[in-house]
């Protein structure tokens, strides 16, 4: 059986399939498994041990140069139909996936109309799936493959991420990083994507002081130039205890975070993606839902406000009026909450040195 599963962005929500596609490829352990996505997340779906191959399409970067997606989606046609599927599987749900799962001219496979996030995608759909609402999304994306392939579900989600812990464990650090995780390390995941999501810098910064006060080195890596600025900014509370990471790739990321003893994230896709392979940390949720759509490692502990409003589930508060204020629900998760959790994890107990 060869199947093309189409998943397009992001982070968060691909690595929220991978235990789909370990329930799928433990009912199928003879498959073809192919995966079109965007290529920004193209190694990030190769990282699964069950997926033989990763299609990217770059349909973002085309915005702007819209006049070339006819030639790209004819490419990608020509692609798909080669690959001869015998299923495709529509794991997202949207009118813009649909379409480009229509392109493999074979039979689609995925949610109804009332389960589908925009429901007249379910009109290309030869077979659908009925999710009952409320699930966390990983077991949603679990019963849409156990209703479409017959799959037994009880056995506990599984990322297929054991064959990329092992090659991060075996594979050596450059040396500016190996020095960096030398001593007793956590690693602080500050960048989002939400406005709503940032912890505030003032938290941040009470964090690190505690941190490092109890001789604690803390990495802060960064994606772009206003998370380096962050950076900048909370290196400066915890002096050489605190050290800005030079840009890294996701991978050599992961890297330093195996090493590490922990790390302390905002809900984002880097810090499910910790949590995905069983590292210890805090991840914070202020609007969201860990209940929803948080990684549930087995070393991860999740921490929310418990606000009437929350969650909400929206990018940017109601209740601030100007962008740099802090959402108050993200303001009621306290540093000293987070300090406790995240030495708990490493195995400290308060006023003692890291070992």
């Amino acid at each position: 059986m060869k199947i093309l599963v189409v998943r397009l962005s992001s982070l968060g929500d691909i690595l929220h399939l991978f235990p789909a596609i370990s329930d799928l490829r433990r009912r199928h352990p003879d498959a073809d498994i192919h995966w079109l996505v965007e290529p920004a997340f193209a190694e990030v779906a190769g990282w699964h041990q069950g997926v033989n191959k990763v299609i990217p399409v770059p349909l973002r970067a085309h915005k702007k140069t819209w006049w070339k997606i006819p030639t790209l989606l004819s490419e990608l046609k020509k692609q798909l139909r080669s690959e001869n599927y015998d299923i495709v599987l529509d794991a997202q749900g949207l009118l813009k996936s649909a379409l480009l799962a229509r392109l493999a001219g074979k039979p689609i496979w995925g949610l109804n109309a009332a389960s589908a996030r925009e429901s007249l995608a379910a009109k290309f759909y030869r077979r659908t799936a009925s999710i009952p609402k409320g699930l966390h999304v990983i077991d949603k994306n679990r019963q849409l493959v156990a209703q479409l392939f017959g799959i037994d579900t009880s056995d506990p989600a599984d990322y297929g991420l054991t064959q990329f812990r092992q090659r991060l464990q075996q594979t050596a650090l450059p040396e500016a990083l190996a020095e960096a995780t030398a001593q007793p390390c956590l690693v602080l995941l500050h960048g989002t994507t939400w406005n709503s999501k940032y912890w505030p810098e003032s938290s941040w910064k009470e964090l690190i002081a505690l941190l490092t006060a109890q001789g604690w080195r803390c990495l802060l890596p960064w994606g772009n130039e206003p998370e380096r600025q962050r950076a900048e900014r909370l290196q400066a509370v915890g002096g050489e205890n605190a050290v800005i990471l030079p840009r890294l790739k996701l991978t050599e990321l992961m890297g330093v975070l195996l090493r590490a003893r922990g790390f302390v994230s905002v809900e984002s896709g880097i810090g499910h993606l910790a949590a995905a392979i069983d590292l210890p940390g805090v991840m914070l949720h202020g609007p969201t839902d860990p209940a929803y759509s948080g990684i549930l490692g087995k070393s991860c502990v999740h921490l929310t406000s418990g606000m009437d409003c929350t969650p909400c589930f929206r990018r940017d508060c109601p209740k601030i009026a100007a962008p740099d204020e802090a959402p108050p629900c993200q303001l009621l998760i306290t540093p000293q909450q987070v300090w406790r959790q995240s030495i708990a994890l490493a195995g400290v107990n308060e006023g003692e040195l890291p070992r």
